[in-house]
């Protein structure tokens, strides 16, 4: 048997709506460190993604090299194995990397090596590791025929097109690996270690996402593998016998509200792939609620009793307001109870606001008999709900109410001034 941890789409340094995510992910890999002593694992994939962007903060190199350190300190024998993703810059993220590679941890970051295999023995058995970083355009050519028979090479721009052909080469290398083992020296099993869009994967919400059909890359081109560990995208997810996303171990959108979490124990043994989901519990959960402004404020009834509310309270929250007017300074109003509130949207609101005003300024001006003082004061009321424009109705608070009427009073200055102004270049 030969064990090893398959993670990816780390997104070191990643700032969520505004908010850093140091904390957390420190947290997350101080887990991933402590499953790392069970001496089993012979090896630890990080499918690309390891950044957040292609420049990442100090903070954010800071963390994962700690997060080595301290793996290599408890584990000396682990092997590291990393690839850049398409967030990654694969020259930063290999700097150092022959002097790393002495100490067991792996910066694979050339295409054009995807067909010379890492070999990791562990209790008797090896195991060959293909390593294909994201493919950019042009990273890899393909060798082509002119007319006078002289050769040459094009470069290849689609991920389909550079799939295809590192699938040819590592194929090629696969079979004399296949060789080595059938002559008893011990080989057993390869697997096939990138990121890239997987045919048949679902997208979780916050990943980088390519676009058209060229993109996304048939994983049956690597079906002779006994695994494939794939990075990109962000659900954990199995997109064939033998290939699988770890996805995110934290979740980066509010998309991915709810979504279970995990990092990928595999075992390989002959003839067979074991694949085990390890639970990541993230130090905030991502939640996403709707409902009207009065259920979050407090106001209704049975609001302060509500058990999701109650549960939610600590988590990176998204709250999508379904009134049918807007509710001014919502934000500020509902962070008293909601701290971490990151995300608050008032989409019915907006939309009924678009259908009332459905005429365009420009229209309205050349409307005979239209009055723009009256449109603004319909504008306000359609924020508003119902309100009296332009007594004010009495069911609004009052600071609302005082800053309505000295809206409408600047308004009908500036309104004043424009018509003046209008008038002298008349």
């Amino acid at each position: 048997m030969f064990k090893f941890l398959h993670t990816a789409d780390l997104h070191l340094g990643k700032v969520f709506h505004d908010q850093s995510l140091g904390e957390d992910q420190a947290v997350m890999l101080e887990d991933l460190a402590r499953l790392l002593t069970d001496e089993s694992y012979a090896a630890l994939v990080i499918a690309g993604d390891v950044y957040d962007r292609s420049i990442p903060s100090p903070e954010a190199v800071d963390l994962f090299g700690s997060f080595l350190g301290k793996v290599k300190k408890k584990r000396p024998s682990l092997e590291v194995i990393v690839i850049p993703g398409n967030h990654d810059s694969a020259s930063r993220l290999g700097f150092g990397r022959e002097l790393f590679a002495r100490l067991g941890i792996r910066f694979a970051v050339s295409a054009e090596e995807c067909d010379r295999p890492l070999i990791i023995e562990s209790g008797g058995e090896s195991c060959a590791f293909f390593l294909l970083p994201f493919l950019n355009p042009g990273v890899l050519s393909k060798e082509v025929l002119s007319e006078d028979d002289t050769g040459g090479t094009v470069p290849l721009r689609s991920q389909s097109a550079m799939a295809e052909e590192a699938a040819r080469r590592m194929d090629k290398a696969r079979q004399e690996f296949t060789g080595l083992k059938s002559a008893g020296q011990g080989l057993a099993y390869s697997v096939l270690v990138a990121h890239l869009f997987a045919l048949g994967g679902t997208e979780a919400g916050s990943e980088r996402v390519f676009l058209g059909n060229a993109e996304s890359v048939n994983p049956a081109l690597f079906s002779g593998f006994d695994y494939i560990a794939l990075g990109h995208l962000h659900r954990c997810q199995s997109t064939g016998e033998k290939a699988w996303y770890s996805g995110s171990p934290l979740a980066y959108s509010f998309g991915e509200a709810g979504q279970d979490k995990y990092f990928l124990s595999v075992e390989l043994e002959e003839e067979k792939t074991k694949v085990e989901k390890i639970p990541v519990k993230p130090r905030r959960k991502v939640t996403s609620l709707s409902g009207p402004f009065a259920r979050f404020a407090g106001t209704e009834e049975d609001g302060i009793e509500d058990p999701g509310l109650t549960d939610a309270s600590e988590d990176y929250l998204e709250i999508r307001l379904t009134d049918r007017g807007i509710t001014e300074n919502a934000r500020e109003l509902l962070r008293k109870r909601f701290p971490y509130l990151l995300s608050l949207r008032q989409d019915e609101a907006l939309a009924r606001l678009s259908s009332v005003s459905g005429t365009s300024l420009e229209d309205r001006r050349d409307t005979p008999g239209r009055n723009l003082d009256l449109d603004f004061k319909e504008f306000l009321s359609s924020l508003y709900g119902e309100a009296d424009l332009p007594g004010i109705s009495a069911d609004l608070p009052m600071d609302v109410s005082t800053e309505l009427s000295e809206e409408i009073m600047l308004f009908g200055t500036l309104l004043v001034e424009v018509e003046s102004e209008t008038f002298k270049e008349a």
